[in-house]
């Protein structure tokens, strides 16, 4: 009996043709409703299972179409297989293998061109608002209260575990699922934090890398298979005969071919499945290589005489087709300050305001370039004095801070300090400036200081400025970015700058010695906020 294969259905309208088919019976009641995410030609594609489920295949091309429909078809069929497995926990050292592969992903990717700190702080933080729900011993005050499930839902959006599971072939029970999403979520964070020190030249050994085990991968696939296609290695001389590379361009192709063969078992082209090519790609990540080695050199080698196979029909499609390495997208868009119009605009409304949280919070925040949510956990023991010199102590008794920087002083501004905001303490007293903690409804979950943060972003909007990722100006960081522009412009050592912000010093020189609470002070009176205090009270010694 010969079966007819699965062929690709063209759309009678528009012409884009699609993967259709139906869910098979024995797995119909697990996967039906669930969301399936894909790799449709390098582009992720999430679809809802259903009783005859379609793939637009987004492509109108014939040839085109067969090869994506392969790839579609291959990566459904894993899902199939891994819900008739049934789901499966893994270990502790398993769980840790898989965030260390993102972690060295994430580094190997990001290292040779990191691009600036700040954006990967931005990353930390993303990340770090869904783990402060995987904390048992959360109070739910200042924060978040203990919810894995709200955690996985706001991880979720930074990262695509489950298209990660599947080409693994990984079916994980809800809690290793769980378990493992909150490992990634650390794993990134510490893989953002390599790579702000190769931002700042820091090119040292990664001890941290030392810490995740090996991944090994299922071993019941390494078994050499066998079919009636032919081997890689006629392909690869088949190729050599027709394009004639230098020889030691052959020598290295057979080099890399060897490490297939050798790493899936198979010498069969026909045998070859494109989950082996997407598995090579993360063992390479492991071992250290580059992406560009592996896009350019070992996947582009593997790519190019399949595709010669596919050419001379020796092979129907090409496994390895839009298979590489991604570089992410997200920590490395450049985000933005504040521009000095906008905080003037920002900061002239914050002068007429009667609210104290959208009077004060702004201008604290653009003469100091702390975080929005560092600001609304002030207290009005926060506020002190010493040697005459007036400041925020921005630390954990407050509220959560960002690491062991963020713990710092800052002097107030002259003007925050003709503007009345001393008064404004005295008669707040001790306890939170800007949120009352008997006001809180009881089962709330989210920290008040994040609700007065989020206020202040709602404020900033009303006034037709846009915060937020999509525009490009997350709103903990672009006064953040502003303020160290404004240093910038009056001169203050960076140093200086560092100490103010709460950064760590961007080089071991500057490591040395300490910035006085009186030189952050006089740096900070040097500051023009833009709109209200135009001219600078007094130069930096």
């Amino acid at each position: 009996m010969i079966l007819r294969m699965s062929r690709p259905w063209r759309h009678p309208q528009t012409g884009i043709w699609h993967w259709r088919g139906r869910l098979p019976a024995e797995v119909a009641k697990k996967l039906a409703g669930k969301v399936a995410t894909l790799d449709v030609a390098g582009e992720t594609s999430a679809i809802t299972l259903r009783p005859i489920t379609k793939v637009s295949l987004r492509t109108k091309d014939d040839r085109e179409a067969l090869i994506r429909h392969a790839s579609v078809q291959s990566q459904l069929q894993r899902r199939w297989a891994g819900a008739r497995k049934g789901a499966v926990a893994l270990s502790n050292r398993e769980v840790h293998a898989l965030a260390g592969v993102w972690y060295r992903d994430l580094v190997v990717t990001h290292e040779d061109d990191p691009g600036d700190p700040d954006n990967w702080e931005i990353y930390q933080e993303l990340l770090g608002e869904g783990l402060a729900y995987f904390d048992p011993e959360s109070d739910g005050t200042y924060s978040e209260p203990f919810n894995p499930k709200q955690g996985v839902r706001i991880l979720s959006r930074q990262f695509d575990v489950d298209q990660f599971l599947t080409t693994r072939g990984l079916n994980l029970d809800d809690a290793t699922r769980t378990k493992l999403i909150e490992e990634i979520a650390g794993a990134l964070v510490l893989g953002a934090e390599t790579v702000k020190r190769r931002a700042r030249g820091d090119y040292g050994p990664d001890d941290v890398a030392k810490r995740f085990p090996a991944w090994r991968p299922d071993k019941e696939r390494i078994s050499p298979r066998r079919g009636s296609g032919p081997s890689l290695t006629e392909i690869l001389d088949g190729w050599a005969k027709e394009s004639r590379p230098a020889p030691a361009t052959l020598d290295l192709w057979r080099g890399y071919l060897r490490s297939f063969i050798s790493y899936i078992g198979a010498d069969d082209a026909l045998a070859i499945q494109r989950s082996d090519v997407v598995k090579w790609k993360q063992h390479l990540v492991e071992l250290g290589n580059s992406p560009k080695t592996i896009n350019d050199s070992k996947l582009a080698a593997l790519k190019a005489m399949l595709r010669w196979a596919v050419d001379n029909e020796l092979i129907p499609t090409n496994p390895a087709t839009g298979i590489s390495v991604r570089r992410g997208k997200k920590a490395s868009e450049q985000m933005l300050g504040f521009e000095k119009e906008e905080a003037a605009t920002i900061l002239r409304a914050a002068s007429r305001e009667p609210n104290p949280v959208y009077r004060w919070v702004p201008l604290l925040c653009a003469q100091s370039g702390a975080r929005v949510s560092e600001v609304s956990q002030l207290r009005g023991e926060d506020i002190r004095c010493e040697s005459g010199i007036w400041f925020m102590h921005f630390r954990p008794e407050a509220g959560s801070l960002k690491n062991l920087g963020s713990e710092r002083k800052v002097p107030l501004h002259p003007h925050v300090l003709e503007a009345g905001f001393l008064d404004f303490v005295e008669r707040r007293e001790k306890g939170p400036l800007f949120f009352d903690l008997t006001r809180r409804q009881p089962g709330a979950k989210k920290p008040q200081p994040k609700i007065v943060a989020k206020n202040v972003a709602r404020w900033v909007h009303t006034l037709g400025i846009e915060v937020g990722l999509k525009f490009r100006k997350a709103p903990n960081h672009a006064w953040r970015h502003l303020f160290r522009t404004l240093a910038r412009d009056v001169g203050i050592e960076e140093s200086v700058t560092d100490a103010i912000l709460g950064h760590a010093a961007s080089s071991v020189g500057r490591r040395y010695g300490e910035t006085r609470l009186a030189t952050s002070a006089k740096a900070i009176a040097s500051i023009p906020l833009p709109g209200v205090a135009e001219r600078p009270v007094a130069l930096v010694a």
